[in-house]
C-alpha cells in the first residue's frame, strides 16, 4: 500500500472541501474530524456485527447482491451456454460492500487527521507498514474497536507516536476484517472520487 500516496490524495481533497466550505470563524475542524472518525468507527462496528451477541446474524456484511444486469440472473449468455462472464456464472453481482466502505470512510478521517496533526516521514510510514501485519496484542477485533475508540478520543492533543499506533492498529484492524491492501487501497480511491465529485454537486 502506497500510504504516503494516500495522504497526499487526501491533502488534495481536504484543500477541494475547504474551498467549497471554508472554515468558519472559530470553528474547530480538527474536533468535527475526530467526532467524524468516531461514527464512522461505529459505522464500521455496525457493518462487522461481530458485537451483536442479541443476534444470531453476527456475519459481517460483505457484500450486496443484485441480479446481474447482463445475464438477468440466468447464468449463462446466448444460446451456447456460456457462463456469464460479468458475474462469473452466478447470476448476481455485487453493488455495495458495506463493511468496506464504511473502513475507506474512516481511513479518510484518520488520513486528514494525520494531515492536520503531524507529518510522518518515510520511515514512519514503513513502520507502520511493517507493524500493522504483526498480529496485535488487543486479543480479538471488538477490543480493536474499543483500543481505536480510546485513541481517537485523544487525537486533539497526542504525540505522534499516538497517532502512529493509531494507524497501525486501523490498518491491523483491516487485515484482520479479511482486506488486502490492493482492496483498501481501490476502494479509498474510488471513495475519494465520489467524494469530490460530491463537492462538486453541492452534497
Amino acid at each position: 500500500m502506497d500510504l504516503q500516496k494516500l495522504f497526499e490524495i487526501q491533502a488534495e481533497l481536504d484543500y477541494h472541501i475547504t474551498k467549497e466550505h471554508p472554515v468558519k470563524e472559530g470553528e474547530d475542524r480538527l474536533t468535527k474530524k475526530i467526532l467524524a472518525l468516531q461514527v464512522e468507527l461505529g459505522e464500521l462496528a455496525n457493518e462487522w456485527r461481530g458485537f451483536k451477541f442479541w443476534s444470531k446474524d453476527q456475519k459481517p456484511r460483505r457484500a450486496v447482491y443484485e441480479i446481474c444486469k447482463y445475464c438477468e440472473g440466468r447464468k449463462t449468455l446466448g444460446f451456447q451456454f456460456e457462463s456469464c462472464w460479468y458475474c462469473g456464472g452466478t447470476g448476481l453481482q455485487v453493488v455495495k460492500r458495506p463493511l468496506l466502505e464504511e473502513y475507506v470512510d474512516c481511513l479518510h478521517f484518520i488520513l486528514s487527521i494525520g494531515n492536520d496533526i503531524t507529518y510522518l516521514t518515510d520511515d514512519e510510514i514503513e513502520e507502520v507498514l511493517t507493524n500493522a501485519k504483526v498480529p496485535d496484542d488487543y486479543g480479538n477485533i471488538v477490543d480493536t474497536f474499543i483500543v481505536l475508540n480510546s485513541y481517537s478520543c485523544e487525537l486533539k492533543h497526542c504525540e505522534k507516536r499516538d497517532y502512529i499506533n493509531l494507524l497501525t492498529i486501523f490498518l491491523n484492524l483491516g487485515y484482520e476484517l479479511g482486506f488486502t491492501d490492493e482492496q483498501i487501497e481501490q476502494a479509498y480511491l474510488k471513495k475519494n472520487e465520489e467524494n469530490h465529485r460530491r463537492q462538486l454537486t453541492n452534497y
